[in-house]
């Protein structure tokens, strides 16, 4: 297995002295013009004072549609900033542009009774007038925050990707084994954050069956800042675009509550044929939604009283119903008009899997880099940051007598650990089955999980607990297990919705109460003495339930929690492919997984074992801190934010060593005490809630994005903002006075808490200070003489860059002159001092791509050997799962201790005993993450497909689908 000692990044980063100018057009509009926008807006609002901004971003969504060379730099349009926020690289016609302008200044009050306002604000306006001026934009130019960080200026996030991107455009096709990659540039939104450019025309990839599937690459160039670092980074993700054209007796599936993107081109100009209009080589984005009273898709801000309504096109935008009906048609273009529907999990599965391994990566990551202006160079490699981590951790030794086999020890251990857990208590827990393979499955990996050898004890159904049931009991000298087998029967099956109720919420609270009383009354009672048990539920598949709101899932967890037991949902399957034995044996891995994260939740969880020596206090203890946002006030009327913080103490016995704080109480109770007071005030879903996720699968969700944290001159930043941030304030006092009496490691995740907790912006943070919102900033050690503070920030929206690991060839080896793949470890940049502070955490491969080449390629076919046999192969149709890089940043710690070794035992908290690939998060951050199941609704445990940049896989439970 080859050793990397560097890894290298997609990252990008200026010359201390490098200057980079591009010229760009700008629109400015004067002060009188933004003040009566203002006036105009504010009326119709219940507190107009309040409102300082106009919203632009309905303007920008449409300039995205058709006017795709702009690029818009805010959301709001600031009334007291006399700024530009649209640029482009030539001027816009005028025509183009009176146009767009009109529409949407009609639609910012687009009430009867504001009709003649108006007009009167368009008479006054006099957008002829306006004129667009030629400016050279310092793409490279930052301050610095006062901890040291490069602060870009804000428009920057659009421009610099934006101008990368015309750079890579210049560049010669892209060129593989085989073929040539065209690309072009896609209009983006301030929300979607930086530049993405797309190949063009699509490959296409034909299936096993026959079908054909269409893809494209995928660019993505943003603007990242890194904490306590003077420069900013420029990140690079190689990824795939995939594209719908599967349909069936309604064309394609697209569920309602989302948004469905389209990606367009056309011949000629979207509204004008001046002579001074083009037809844009950028490609327009345009999205389909569900319009409840049309009882069909139309476009976003199109229907019957929509912006798009109201314009005069010279080239028409395709019918919803044509382009849901014929999409693989609208690939190839229809009448001067090509149309792509961006595939996305909830439309089922595609035959292109996702993902790029660095097979393709390395390749397209050096071309690009052929386009990069001077003064912009790859960032360093990172080196491994090993200084503590030499030494692997060690378990527990037998002290004499036997040698046990290493299965049988981890059985007896798991045994003990679970039999003090329980307090002398045998384990009972329950199966409610659905179908019989899972069953025995089941059953089969509970034994193996425990080392339960034997034939159990079997009670038949009229001895059970329940009538139809059974009960399976084991002895061990250690625990006594009890299995209540049940089928779950009229459990699982849809919600009551009728079809006239689908969108009726009251319907759909109605028909989870009506669930959740039947799982009460089928279940036998609680516990006496009020300990949590464990259910694991088999469900059907999400495709099963119709519509989406009608999936039981989170009724079930629910009623499960009314009658006292904390819930593992196993899936039933869609279909089962693969080698029979192969299916046997990915079933049997996944049920044990099942078991141990059900274990998990009734607070057994194996602790890392740091291996880090003295240097770690003995009684240090570990806290996560999560956030969980809440969109509205559940049944319970609760404040709409609930902190989750997990603590974790290595050294305490079992029932205490995992315990988490109940903001109610001001307590530290046992995990699985928590998470049933975490469902007393779970949100209950809406009837749209449940029809698919809120975000597009093609667009990084950036709420609390770096660059973007601040406040919105629109919002009257508000008083929920403020509001929740305050809560946040005094819960994290609370917590930290509570953790004061003993040395303390807390995590936080920069994308789930920096929104609430603005000192985790990189703007904001500073080393070894902290700073709770309304207070002021303080020593760190003030809040408690042994706490340390460590953030993580993950791959979301890109803010950590792709990566692989990188090592010499051999001077007498053949072939390339560098190797690359997936390495494991902790990383630091080279040349950096004791007092470095931010250090890269990778896994190895996980999951579905774990046997996948790093070499494989969707384009290209590449030799292989298996088995003795040669030959080629293309691997268009394999997941490629890439670990992410997770960042951890120390950003407080004594004046005494050294950055790395707090930053190694946040890698080693990673570690999951007992499994190979690291989790995605640190143990503690994990835990608190997973306890927000229990706050939100969801429909479903796993994730329908990978990220192409992901953590270790966490678990996976749907059981159908079998790479042989």
């Amino acid at each position: 297995m080859i050793r990397y000692d560097a890894i290298r990044l997609a990252g990008y980063t200026p010359a201390p002295d490098a200057d980079w100018t591009v010229s760009y057009y700008t629109l400015v509009f004067p002060q009188p013009h933004r003040e009566r926008l203002l006036d105009l807006y504010r009326r119709g609002l219940k507190r107009p004072d309040d409102c300082l901004g106009v919203p632009v971003g309905r303007l920008n969504s449409l300039i995205q549609a058709l006017a795709p060379e702009v690029v818009s730099v805010a959301k709001w349009l600031d009334v007291s900033r006399d700024e530009p926020w649209l640029y482009a690289r030539r001027p816009v016609p005028e025509d183009v542009f009176s146009t767009l302008i009109h529409t949407w200044v009609r639609d910012l009050r687009p009430e009867p009774e504001h009709r003649e306002a108006v007009r009167e604000a368009l008479r006054e306006l006099r957008l002829g007038e306006l004129r667009w001026e030629q400016r050279d934009i310092p793409m490279l130019s930052r301050t610095s925050t006062p901890g040291g960080t490069a602060e870009p200026d804000g428009r920057l996030y659009q421009l610099l990707p934006d101008a990368l991107a015309d750079l890579v455009l210049g560049l010669e096709p892209f060129s593989y084994a085989g073929g040539t990659l065209r690309f072009r540039g896609v209009a983006r939104r301030p929300s979607d954050r930086g530049a993405e450019l797309l190949s063009w025309p699509p490959d296409r990839h034909e299936d096993r069956d026959g079908r054909t599937w269409w893809f494209s690459a995928l660019l993505t160039v943003t603007l990242q800042s890194v904490p306590f670092s003077s420069e900013p980074r420029v990140h690079l993700r190689c990824g795939v675009r995939r594209w719908a054209t599967r349909t069936g007796p309604s064309g394609l599936y697209l569920p309602h509550r989302r948004a469905a993107s389209v990606y367009l081109l056309a011949d000629a100009p979207w509204i004008a044929d001046s002579p001074e209009s083009w037809a844009s080589p950028r490609f327009s984005v345009g999205r389909l939604r569900y319009d409840r009273e049309l009882r069909a898709r139309r476009w976003e801000a199109g229907g019957p009283d929509g912006m798009l309504s109201r314009l005069r096109l010279r080239q028409s935008l395709p019918l919803p119903h044509d382009l849901i009906s014929r999409p693989a048609d609208w690939l190839t273009g229809t009448g001067g008009v090509t149309a792509a529907v961006v595939h996305s999990a909830p439309m089922g599965s595609h035959g292109v899997k996702a993902g790029l391994m660095p097979g393709d990566r390395v390749p397209l990551t050096e071309w690009f880099e052929g386009a990069l202006p001077e003064g912009l160079t790859r960032a360093p490699d990172p080196i491994r940051a090993d200084r503590y981590l030499k030494r692997r951790p060690g378990g527990r030794r037998e002290s004499g007598g036997e040698t046990l086999a290493p299965e049988l020890r981890k059985a007896i251990a798991q045994r003990q650990e679970m039999a003090e857990l329980l307090e002398g208590e045998a384990l009972r827990v329950e199966f409610l089955w659905l179908t019989e393979p899972i069953r025995d499955a089941g059953i089969q990996a509970l034994a193996t999980l425990l080392g339960l050898t034997g034939e159990p004890e079997r009670k038949p159904a009229g001895e059970a607990t329940a009538p139809g049931g059974e009960t399976l009991s084991w002895w061990t000298p250690e625990l006594a297990v009890e299995l209540r087998l049940t089928r779950i029967g009229g459990l699982a099956d849809s919600l009551a919705l009728s079809t006239e109720n689908i969108w009726r919420t009251s319907a759909l609270h109605t028909a989870i109460a009506g669930r959740r009383e039947q799982v009460v009354k089928q279940l036998p009672d609680a516990a006496a003495n009020g300990r949590v048990s464990l259910a694991l539920v088999e469900i059907h598949h999400q495709g099963a339930y119709v519509p989406r709101s009608a999936d039981p899932k989170f009724s079930l967890r629910l009623g499960f929690r009314d009658a006292g037991r904390v819930t593992q949902f196993v899936v039933k399957p869609r279909r089962v492919t693969g080698k029979p034995s192969d299916v046997e044996k990915a079933r049997a891995r996944k049920l044990e997984a099942c078991w141990t994260d059900g274990f998990r939740q009734l607070g057994h969880r194996p602790v890392p074992d740091h291996g880090l020596g003295p240097a770690i206090p003995a009684d240090i203890q570990y806290t996560g801190l999560w956030l969980v946002k809440r969109r509205r006030d559940g049944p319970t009327r609760q404040a709409d934010l609930v902190p989750i913080a997990i603590r974790v103490r290595p050294g305490e016995p079992v029932p205490e060593r995992i315990t988490g704080w109940d903001i109610r109480t001001g307590e530290w109770v046992p995990y699985p005490a928590l998470l049933i007071r975490l469902a007393e005030s779970a949100e209950l879903p809406t009837a749209e809630d449940l029809e698919g996720d809120s975000l597009e699968e093609d667009t990084e969700h950036t709420e609390g994005a770096e660059g973007t944290d601040g406040p919105e001159p629109g919002r009257s930043w508000d008083s929920r903002t403020e509001q929740h941030r305050r809560v946040v304030a005094d819960a994290v006092q609370e917590i930290l006075f509570n953790l004061r009496d003993r040395p303390t490691l807390l995590l936080v995740h920069a994308q789930n808490a920096r929104r609430l907790w603005p000192w985790l912006q990189n703007g904001h943070i500073r080393p070894d200070m902290i700073q709770l919102h309304g207070r002021q900033a303080q020593r760190l050690v003030i809040q408690g003489p042994g706490l340390r503070l460590v953030r993580v920030r993950d791959h979301t929206g890109t803010e950590t860059p792709q990566w692989w690991g990188r090592a010499e060839r051999p001077a007498d080896d053949s072939g390339e002159k560098e190797r690359f793949g997936i390495a494991t470890g902790l990383w630091k940049p080279p040349g950096t001092n004791q007092r470095n502070r931010v250090f890269s955490s990778t896994s190895e491969k996980a999951g579905p791509g774990t046997s996948l080449s790093v070499m494989a390629s969707r384009w290209a076919f590449r030799p292989y050997t298996k088995d003795g046999k040669t030959g080629f192969t293309i691997d268009t149709d394999k997941p490629a799962w890439n670990p992410g890089l997770l960042e951890i940043t120390v950003a407080g710690c004594r004046p005494d201790d050294d950055p790395e070794l707090w930053a190694a035992l946040t890698h080693r908290l990673r570690q999951s005993p007992g499994r190979a690939p690291l989790l995605a998060l640190p143990l503690p951050l994990h835990l608190a993450r997973k306890a927000a199941e229990y706050v939100l609704p969801t429909t479903q445990d796993q994730l329908a497909e990978p990220d192409e940049d992901d953590g270790a896989v966490q678990l996976c439970f749907d059981l159908g689908v079998i790479d042989p």
